[in-house]
């Protein structure tokens, strides 16, 4: 019980603390209800709140406005019994997603409206889908095959392969819903956090050295950016920076954007395992690309870029996780957790990165950010 008060503790404290809403302590606080509930949770709670979501309880508790609603009246919504909704409910009103205001009686919090957004429902069911069928096999795929971290030989396979038969973007590819589950909890899962270029000072570090001389000059590359979520951010943010910013990905991400540009950034079909085809960027960025793959495959796609880059000018930018070789923190020790189930990858410590960078002949120049329990910007350059 000591680690549930001590969580309850950090909940109060936190909440004091954050008297705006927002911001760093606003994500403290967030951060320390969530560890509240890794306390107090047990598989029971996690299911129950999966199955609230796809039954639509939250968002008919939520229509009655701070309102408390009945079980009945939520059963009318849904179409679910209403005994059936009174049993999950009491693990939900429990675990505190939304309060029990009587007999059968609810009403919305903060957390269940929190809840019902498309990126929190995003990620309650990317993480409960993709992870529970892997997790139910997981003791018995260990006493079978001794665990596959990094599988090499075709009859390998990781925990999730083994599982579903398929990979893990494969498995994408094929199910939209759950595609778009991913896209949404992405697109959200940072928000009220500091943006990489300010927790990386890319307009002050490397804005003013850059070498504007010619009109095809590129500032900076986002390798596998996705929907360009991070350089889009920049551009608002700096909408006078110079030079060209490109946005790079496979075909299925590309193929997109309909062979139209957003404003202001370049879409080039890529794939980082090839070389580097911009030469002499000022910066190259690799957003949570690197901890989807083992340090053999890394190697292979970092070095495609080392050969691109220029000696004491261009920059290599990974925003990941930075773990402390010691005392890890939770959140990316579950990460890392995850990236070995789903995808045979790994969230690196410290000196795993100094390793594997220096295999692709470059050296860390700072790791920006304070807090190793997010990611972190590595700031890298060609050995010298």
């Amino acid at each position: 019980m000591a680690d549930l008060s001590k969580a309850i503790s950090d909940v109060q404290t936190a909440a004091q603390a954050d008297t705006t809403g927002t911001g760093q302590n606003h994500v403290n606080l967030l951060d320390a209800v969530h560890r509240l509930h890794l306390a107090a949770e047990k598989p029971a709670e996690t299911l129950m709140l999966r199955l609230a979501l796809e039954g639509g309880f939250f968002d008919a508790i939520a229509s009655a406005n701070g309102e408390a609603i009945s079980a009945s009246e939520v059963a009318r919504k849904t179409g679910y019994d209403e005994l059936l909704i009174a049993r999950i409910m009491r693990l939900v009103t429990w675990v505190g997603v939304c309060d029990e205001a009587g007999e059968r009686l609810y009403k919305a919090t903060e957390a269940t409206r929190l809840i019902i957004t498309p990126g929190l429902a995003g990620g309650e069911k990317h993480h409960y889908d993709l992870f529970f069928p892997v997790g139910a096999k997981l003791v018995e795929y260990m006493n079978r095959t001794g665990f596959h971290q990094f599988p090499k030989k075709p009859e390998q396979k990781s925990p999730w392969e083994d599982t579903h038969n398929i990979s893990f973007f494969e498995f994408f590819e094929k199910n939209e819903d759950q595609r778009r589950y991913f896209d949404d909890y992405m697109a959200v899962r940072r928000k009220g956090l500091s943006s990489w270029h300010e927790v990386f000072p890319m307009a002050s570090h490397l804005v003013p050295d850059f070498e504007s001389n010619e009109p095809e000059a590129v500032l900076l590359v986002d390798v596998g950016g996705n929907w360009g979520h991070e350089l889009e951010s920049f551009r608002q943010t700096y909408p006078d920076a110079p030079g060209r910013l490109v946005l790079q990905d496979i075909p299925i991400m590309t193929d997109k954007f309909g062979g139209k540009n957003p404003p202001g950034i370049e879409v080039m079909t890529y794939d980082f395992f090839t070389p580097q085809p911009v030469k002499g960027a000022r910066a190259y960025y690799f957003r949570n690309i690197c901890h989807d793959w083992p340090d053999s495959d890394c190697e292979r796609f970092l070095s495609n870029t080392a050969k691109a880059m220029t000696p004491g000018y261009s920059r290599l930018l990974i925003d990941d996780y930075v773990l402390p070789d010691t005392n890890a923190p939770i959140r990316g020790s579950s990460m890392d957790f995850l990236m070995m189930c789903f995808l045979s990858g790994m969230e690196r410590t410290r000196r795993q990165w100094v390793e594997l960078l220096d295999a692709c002949g470059l050296e860390i120049v700072k790791v920006w950010g304070a807090r190793s329990d997010y990611e972190q910007v590595i700031e890298a350059r060609l050995k010298e």
